[in-house]
This record gives structure tokens, C-alpha cells and sequence, in this order.
């Protein structure tokens, strides 16, 4: 019998370990890979994350079942159901809404392979799903240095990638691309594919600086902290504003429970403000070398406008730190009103602009701003492609609303309507319209309500998981550590330091598909990140620390 364990347990290790390397090979495959991947980036990142996951995949598998095979004794399979969490519940829901989609779709073939330079059809979705499975088994049972490891090497190769972009930007090329221009950065493509990219793990890169305790610690997650910002400002993407908008108000209200938690948000936000005065260095460095036309980077890089918002806000900053440093108290009461304001503040702003659209004129102080006016062309076009898809889902009444069209179908079946089409002539002209650059819209017309329901559910109980987790752990360690620890805000569980980051990376991701898309270099990343977040949640048999 201790044969048959130590047999089982050596396999478990050389499970936890290839999962490892499964995660790691797919991570840096999509991060790195770009042949021809500037033009034809869909396609090609879609072929590499294919064939990565045809190479590691089969043993994943093997070693799976040869391990369900030695402990099947020990499994009993009510409990194993009963443990699915909601997350777990939504994903199940997510593939067989997909596969309904498919097999009752009209374009079947796109619907399971994914629309041609997208791909994001229901097998790019179920290997999504695997691999949520994969960082689950793996962050619930595997060994503390397998996981720092992994962690590790996720950080440093999405670091290389943002320092990368940045060098890009200023026409620094330290490696040869095939097709490099100034409309594309590093190896991720353009500035929405980057961007996506660049939300999650910068959401994940501020989660576990908000709880690092070690001085070395402190120091190489503000430099990853500091890289991202520089990062995102260089990406001129506006969507990188909204991430990190959210990020921080996300981050605002974890830390309102602490004086520490307040000084570790402020010293964050001063980590990424202080990435002005960097881009503005570089660009001195390099003057009229940033090709990009984005008119803020430019101000940023050329001219003088940012400096008395970055003196005022570094000012502020530093004030308020003063002050929390020297005044230790909860201000979590604050929670509701902040989310009371963020909700008042979103209908206000779409309350303007239906006023400022509708009314002749306009309304001071909004008139003749783009941003508040609502037409064909707000938002980069978003005004148009939205009105057509908002046509499209009327027309998925009766019987095609609650399993769309088929899984990444919408353009096919935008373009079999002669109406749609003359529509999306007349509002984005000669583009093809391959998504609705808006998620919500998107997966309502590709894979209906249950569809929709089932990959936003996904997303909310995984938000859910991770903040009842942390307020639970640090509510016990109130209850338990001494008043001097509280103070210093010191936390010996790094497990809610990757909670806090697998939240804002999921925060920040619904953000950006606002006006973003799910795509192949975003979307199997949330996914990872969920099931390590519920490995790091379910785990109970093998402590971290």
C-alpha cells in the first residue's frame, strides 16, 4: 500500500510539473511567437497557441488519468460534484451553450475553428477551458516551488514583452520582425491586441505589490509596477486609461480597511505616475522618433503639458501618505458611498450624452466634445458597429437569441444580410466587421443569452470568490495577529496577494472588453488566471507557506 502511494505521489509531482511547463510553453508562445505576426496576427498567433497545445495537451492527459486511476479509491464522485464551485458551474454551462451554438448554427465550420484572423470559435474556447483546469489542479495541490517558479517566470516573460513594446514605440528594434512598423508594438501586434494583453498582467503585477512585504520584494514588483505603467502610456491605447482607472478603484476600495493598505495604493499610483517624466526622458533621447499619432503620447514625449498634472498629482499623493502614515484607521465605511459614486457617475455620463446628442446644440459644459456626443463615429466608429449589432440582435428573435449564431459567427452573419451590409458600408466603410468591439455585444449575437449569462457568470463569481476569500483571511488575521502587526499591515499569506491580482486582472479585463473583444492573446490568459485563482481558493490539503 505505501508503494502504491509513493507511486501515486511521484506521478502527482510529475503531473504538477508538466502542467508547469504547459502553462509556461503556452504563456511564452503567445507572448513571443510573431512570424508574420505583425499582418497577419490572428491567424498566426491562433496556429501557435494550436500547435503548443497539441504538444502538451496529450501528455497532460496521460499523466491525468494515470493518477485518477491510482488514487480512484480515494475520489468519491458526489463529493468531487458537489465541490465544483459557481465559477466551475459557469464554465461547464459556457461549453455546452458553445457546442449548442455549434451544432445548431448555420456556419459550423466557422463557428467551431472561429472566423478567419480571430478565431475564437468554440475549440480556441474549450482549450481555454482545459487550461483553466490545468492552473486549477495545479494551484490547488501543487508544491509552493513549482508555483513561485511559474509565477515568476509569467512576470519576466510579460516584463520582456512590455519593455519590448516600449522600445518599439520609439523605433528601437533589438530584434528583427518580419513586417515591424510604427503602427505595431513588441511582439503582441497592435495597440488593441496589446492592450488586452497589457491589462491583465498589469492588474496581476499591482495585486501582489499591494501585498508585498519583503523589501526585495517591494522593489522588484514596483520595478514590473513601473514597467507596465511606462508601458501602457506608450501603448496609446485610451482603453489603457480605463484599465487602469479601474484598477485603481478596485485597489481603493481593498485598501480602505487599512492605513497600510492606503499607503501601499498611494505608492503605487506615484510608481506609475513617475512613468510621464520616463516617456518624456526617452523621448528626449530619442526626439521625433515615436511614430505613433497619438496626441496625448506626443504632449507627453515633446511637449510640457503633463508636468504641472504630474507635480500636482505627485504632490497630493505624498500628502496623503503623510497622513495615513501618521493616522492608522478602518475606512471601509467609505465602500458603499465610492461604489454608490462610480454607479451614479456611469448613468450621469451616459444620461450627458444622450442630452448632449438630442438636444440642438448641445449642453454646456459638453458641446461639440466628441466623447459626449453620440453618432456613427463616437468612439472610433464603436457608434456605428454597435448601432448595426444592436439591429443584429433584434434580429435574432424568436428562436436564435438564446444560442446566437454560432461561436465567433457574427460576421458571417452580419455579411448574409443585404440590409446589414449596407448599413456597415455606410458606417465603417470598406472594414470588415469581425466583432462588435464591445464583449456584451459580441457573444449575445455569437452565442446568445445562455452564452452570455454563462461567460460573464464566469467572471463575476470568480470577482466574488476572491473578495469573499480575502476579506475572510483578513478578518481572521485581525482577529489573530497584534495590534503592531495591523499596524504594519504585515500579511503572511502570499495566497491573497495572488487573489487581489487575479481580481484587478479580471476588473481590468472587463473594463477594456467595453470597448475591446475577446481575442487569442487576452482571453486564455483571464482564463488561466480564474483557474489558478480557484486552485489558490480550493486549496486545503497542501499549505502555501
Amino acid at each position: 500500500m505505501n508503494a502504491d502511494h509513493e507511486g501515486a505521489g511521484l506521478l502527482t509531482r510529475i503531473f504538477h510539473i508538466w502542467s508547469a511547463i504547459t502553462l509556461i510553453a503556452i504563456t511564452a508562445a503567445l507572448t513571443f511567437y510573431f512570424n508574420q505576426g505583425y499582418y497577419e496576427l490572428g491567424e498566426e498567433k491562433f496556429r501557435i497557441f494550436i500547435r503548443v497545445s497539441l504538444m502538451v495537451l496529450p501528455v497532460w492527459a496521460v499523466l491525468g488519468l494515470i493518477c485518477l486511476i491510482k488514487l480512484r479509491r480515494d475520489i468519491d464522485p458526489a463529493s468531487t460534484v458537489k465541490s465544483i464551485s459557481a465559477t466551475g458551474w459557469f464554465m461547464i454551462l459556457l461549453a455546452i451553450s458553445g457546442i449548442i451554438s455549434t451544432l445548431t448554427s448555420d456556419y459550423r465550420d466557422v463557428s467551431f475553428m472561429g472566423f478567419d484572423g480571430w478565431h475564437m470559435g468554440l475549440a480556441v474556447q474549450l482549450l481555454m477551458m482545459v487550461f483553466a483546469i490545468v492552473a486549477y489542479f495545479l494551484f490547488s495541490r501543487g508544491e509552493k516551488l513549482i508555483l513561485y517558479i511559474t509565477g515568476t517566470v509569467f512576470l519576466l516573460i510579460t516584463a520582456v514583452a512590455f519593455v519590448l513594446g516600449v522600445m518599439n514605440r520609439f523605433s528601437i528594434y533589438p530584434l528583427h520582425m518580419w513586417g515591424q512598423a510604427d503602427d505595431f508594438i513588441s511582439t503582441l501586434g497592435n495597440i488593441n491586441w496589446f492592450c488586452g494583453y497589457w491589462c491583465i498582467w498589469t492588474g496581476i503585477g499591482c495585486g501582489l505589490f499591494l501585498y508585498a512585504q519583503k523589501i526585495y520584494t517591494k522593489i522588484l514588483l514596483g520595478i514590473y509596477v513601473w514597467i507596465c505603467a511606462v508601458t501602457g502610456v506608450c501603448c496609446g491605447a485610451d482603453a489603457c486609461y480605463l484599465a487602469w482607472g479601474v484598477i485603481s478603484i478596485a485597489g481603493l476600495l481593498w485598501a480602505l480597511s487599512s492605513s497600510a493598505g492606503m499607503i501601499r495604493l498611494c505608492t503605487m499610483e506615484i510608481l506609475m505616475f513617475t512613468s510621464l517624466p520616463t516617456i518624456a526622458l526617452i523621448g528626449a533621447l530619442r526626439p521625433n522618433r515615436m511614430w505613433y499619432d497619438s496626441a496625448w503620447l506626443r504632449g507627453v514625449c515633446y511637449e510640457d503639458k503633463w508636468i504641472m498634472p504630474y507635480i500636482i498629482a505627485m504632490i497630493v499623493l505624498s500628502v496623503l501618505t503623510e497622513v495615513f502614515r501618521r493616522r492608522d484607521r478602518d475606512r471601509s465605511a467609505f465602500r458603499p458611498l465610492i461604489c454608490g459614486a462610480m454607479i451614479g457617475s456611469a448613468v450621469a455620463v451616459v444620461m450627458i450624452i444622450i442630452l448632449n446628442s438630442s438636444i440642438e446644440g448641445g449642453i454646456w459644459p459638453v458641446r461639440g466634445r466628441s466623447i459626449f456626443t453620440w453618432s456613427i463615429g463616437w468612439g472610433s466608429g464603436r457608434g456605428g458597429i454597435w448601432t448595426v449589432c444592436v439591429r443584429l440582435i433584434k434580429s435574432l428573435f424568436p428562436l436564435k437569441i438564446f444560442f446566437g449564431v454560432g461561436c465567433d459567427a457574427l460576421c458571417s452573419y452580419a455579411y448574409s444580410d443585404d440590409e446589414i451590409v449596407l448599413m456597415l458600408n455606410r458606417y465603417i466603410g470598406n472594414q470588415y466587421l469581425t466583432n462588435a468591439h464591445n464583449e456584451l455585444l459580441s457573444i449575445i449575437i455569437n452565442e446568445g443569452i445562455l452564452g452570455a449569462f454563462a461567460y460573464f457568470g464566469i467572471q463575476f463569481s470568480h470577482m466574488a470568490g476572491c473578495i469573499r476569500m480575502i476579506s475572510k483571511d483578513e478578518v481572521s488575521s485581525e482577529t489573530e495577529t497584534s495590534a503592531a502587526q495591523q499596524t504594519s499591515g504585515a500579511c503572511s499569506d502570499p495566497v491573497n496577494a495572488c487573489l487581489l491580482g487575479a481580481l484587478l486582472a479580471a476588473a481590468a479585463y472587463m473594463a477594456v472588453g467595453i470597448v475591446g473583444f475577446m481575442q487569442i492573446l487576452s482571453t486564455p490568459f483571464l482564463f488561466m488566471i480564474i483557474g489558478m485563482a480557484s486552485g489558490l481558493i480550493k486549496r486545503t490539503n497542501i499549505p502555501i507557506i
